[in-house]
């Protein structure tokens, strides 16, 4: 059975190498580290990209000793914050099912059943990420550090970025918090999330090969 946040609230900030560095011993000091691991996310749409389309990102995630397939719909995004219904079910699959996420969830256009079986690998992102949480009196938060690289279509792109996410409790706790954070630190905000970042990615490279074979058709010509 699918398992669903409710809807993944989140705040996502772009980085640069000299943050990262003051920004660790920061949590450290002022939330409880939790640990790190290397996830894989592998992202997953039709060749017409039916899914991107509608701002539908499905992917399925691996560590070390598991997996899960998840989507996320379309949702609310201003500036860093999102907020996103998710569904997360565990697999063993090389390739994502959709009919193991509720129906009711898709939007019209999108059949489970004829999506399915014509799903490719559209692009992936390889990254380490460090946990902390942080408990206020009314919520329950988690801030990730993702330093890694999105690969589509045989170029790449380094991801260096900051995430807060509401696990339980009030979007205001999450605010507060980053307000907190963001008085101490010069943090971009991060507008596009990392399965934007890879479409866009592809789509830069779809469009250097379209135009390399254009003109060496030319040039034969």
């Amino acid at each position: 059975m699918a398992t669903l946040v409710n809807a993944e609230t989140e705040l996502k900030y772009q980085l640069t190498a000299e943050h990262v560095e003051p920004l660790v011993a920061w949590l450290n000091a002022h939330a409880m580290a939790v640990g790190q691991k290397h996830l894989e996310n592998l992202y997953f749409d039709t060749e017409e990209q039916e899914l991107g389309v509608q701002k539908i990102g499905l992917r399925i995630r691996r560590w070390p000793g598991g997996a899960e397939q998840t989507v996320k719909l379309q949702g609310r995004e201003e500036g860093a914050l999102s907020a996103r219904p998710e569904y997360n079910v565990p697999t063993s699959a090389s390739v994502p099912d959709l009919t193991r996420f509720p129906a009711h969830i898709w939007p019209a256009g999108i059949d489970p059943q004829v999506i399915t079986p014509r799903l490719q690998l559209q692009f992936e992102v390889s990254f380490q990420r460090r946990f902390w949480h942080v408990d206020t009196a009314d919520s329950l938060l988690e801030v990730a550090l993702d330093e890694g690289l999105i690969k589509a279509g045989g170029k790449q792109e380094a991801i260096l970025e900051l995430e807060l996410e509401l696990k339980s409790g009030n979007e205001s706790s999450l605010l507060k918090w980053a307000e907190n954070l963001t008085q101490h630190f010069n943090l971009q905000a991060g507008t596009k999330s990392k399965a934007q970042r890879g479409y866009a990615l592809l789509e830069t490279s779809l469009s250097e090969t379209s135009l390399s074979e254009t003109s060496l058709s030319e040039k034969e010509v």
